[in-house]
């Protein structure tokens, strides 16, 4: 059902975006995109939020591994990338399909995947690191995780769409050319989107190498939760 579930949501908003009769205005379309990669990845947070909770004692692997850790989230996140970016792309084809947009809106918003998921990959990253969840065993449930670990989890659902906000700016910088019809010709949504993926990038490289640090000191912790409590 954790796999399902983006793609379950994905048929349902569908179906409503199509039975719609209504011609949403060209700026609103990409913020449909956003709007659905958003909600994804929502549906994702279990999975994306608790990347060693599903090692179990696996993760012995990753302590006693000399791999930096910095590496060891990048593969994490790699790892999941084919499927939270292909649930995007679908996503983001399917309004094409049936709400098309601008050329070069539609590339942007196919950009966006990229600076949007980063960005989860970071919460993701320091949520698994400071509240992991013991898993057990031939399951995907959680095995009597504590109360504030749960708590923790439930706040970082309310961070999360605040984290993501600021990928809408380039959108919104269009949004304001067209309404003060100045350079409502130019295609800021586009061009400022690819320098928000050239930024968030080379954000990404420097907090995931403090995020390596923080996994090396918390390391036997999380291993201490993530075994014990379901061998």
């Amino acid at each position: 059902m954790l796999l399902l579930s983006p793609i379950i949501m994905l048929f349902v908003f569908g179906g409503i975006t199509y039975n719609q009769n209504s011609n949403p205005p060209e700026l609103v379309r990409p913020l449909m995109a956003a709007g659905s990669y958003a909600f994804m990845m929502f549906m994702m947070v279990g999975l994306l939020g608790n990347h060693f909770g599903f090692d179990r004692s696996g993760f012995r692997v990753f302590v006693l591994s000399p791999t930096p850790r910095k590496e060891i989230l990048l593969g994490k996140n790699l790892s999941t990338a084919p499927l939270a970016m292909g649930f995007m792309f679908i996503a983001a084809l399917a309004l094409q399909i049936l709400r098309p947009m601008r050329a070069d809106h539609y590339l942007a918003i196919l950009l966006q995947m990229i600076p949007m998921y980063l960005i989860f990959c970071l919460v993701g990253n320091l949520l698994s690191m400071i509240a992991p969840m013991p898993m057990a065993m031939g399951s995907m449930k959680p095995a009597k995780p504590k109360a504030m670990v749960i708590l923790i989890q439930m706040a970082f659902m309310f961070v999360f769409p605040i984290a993501l906000a600021p990928t809408l700016i380039p959108l919104g910088i269009e949004f304001l050319l067209s309404w003060t019809n100045t350079f409502a010709w130019f295609p800021a949504y586009l061009l400022f989107t690819i320098v928000e993926v050239v930024l968030v990038t080379w954000l990404y490289t420097v907090i995931l190498e403090k995020q390596g640090r923080m996994l090396e000191r918390r390391e036997q912790k999380i291993l201490e939760v993530v075994t014990t409590k379901v061998e």
